[in-house]
């Protein structure tokens, strides 16, 4: 099979239509040339429908806690819309895309998490449909819903997710999109290589931080599971020329 490249694509980036434009568009010609899978979340979309639908949320440390109406809502806005779009704009770009959750086949299997309601944190990948979609030539679209043993829905983290299906399929590259152009150092200029072995030291003395702690501790996991490199870099640059952050082992 040809190289695979896991991207993850979510945050301001999923309201950013330019963007959005420019970066499917490069997937496009990526796609020609290695497998690629698309993995997203829609937290935007998320907050647009719940304030939409008078559903306010509660936050525990942080994160949002996912009750039955809150899943009800994510499932629509990821499922129903964000995975839709961007499934459309690639067969734009003469893309045999293909849009799936998490849920389907039973391809992530998560534990719950239950001090935040219905959130699943993936412990098993059934690899056979992306495998199967792969092999045809497809790119899966993968919106950032799963399941627990029992096929119940579960909210799951898209960089958690986009960590856990790069690994399991031991991709060459899994590239983060955001909106900023990757780790930043004290100075706030972007840090061009992290070794693995680093990442804590960075941590400690506050260069990575807060939202970004979550997102390289991910990228880590991926490393030590057979990814060989994890890119985090600036979505609205686009993907080809990546602006952003690369860690290694």
């Amino acid at each position: 099979m040809k190289p695979l490249m896991v991207v993850k694509f979510g945050g301001s980036l999923t309201k950013n239509l330019k963007s959005q434009k420019k970066i499917l568009k490069e997937l496009a010609e990526i796609s020609r040339k290695q497998k690629v899978i698309l993995i997203h979340g829609g937290g935007h979309e998320i907050n647009f429908l719940l304030e939409k639908f008078s559903i306010k949320s509660k936050f525990i440390n942080g994160l949002r806690f996912t009750d039955k109406k809150v899943l009800s809502v994510a499932e629509m806005a990821l499922s129903g819309k964000v995975n839709r779009n961007l499934v459309a704009g690639l067969i734009k770009n003469k893309v045999k895309a293909v849009g799936i959750s998490a849920k389907d086949a039973s391809t992530v299997i998560c534990k719950q998490i239950k001090r935040l309601g219905f959130v699943g944190e993936p412990v098993k990948v059934n690899k056979k449909l992306i495998e199967v979609l792969l092999k045809e030539n497809f790119l899966p679209v993968i919106a950032s819903i799963a399941c627990d043993s029992n096929a119940n829905s579960l909210n799951v983290n898209a960089d958690t997710l986009a960590s856990a299906i790069a690994s399991a399929l031991e991709a060459q590259k899994l590239v983060f999109l955001t909106d900023v152009c990757g780790v930043l150092d004290k100075d706030n200029k972007p840090i061009e290589e992290i070794k693995m072995k680093n990442v804590d030291s960075f941590i400690k003395n506050k260069i990575i931080t807060g939202g970004m702690i979550p997102k390289i501790q991910a990228c880590v996991n991926s490393l030590k599971k057979g990814v060989q490199e994890v890119w985090i870099v600036d979505g609205a640059s686009g993907i080809i020329k990546m602006n952003g952050t690369v860690i290694k082992k």
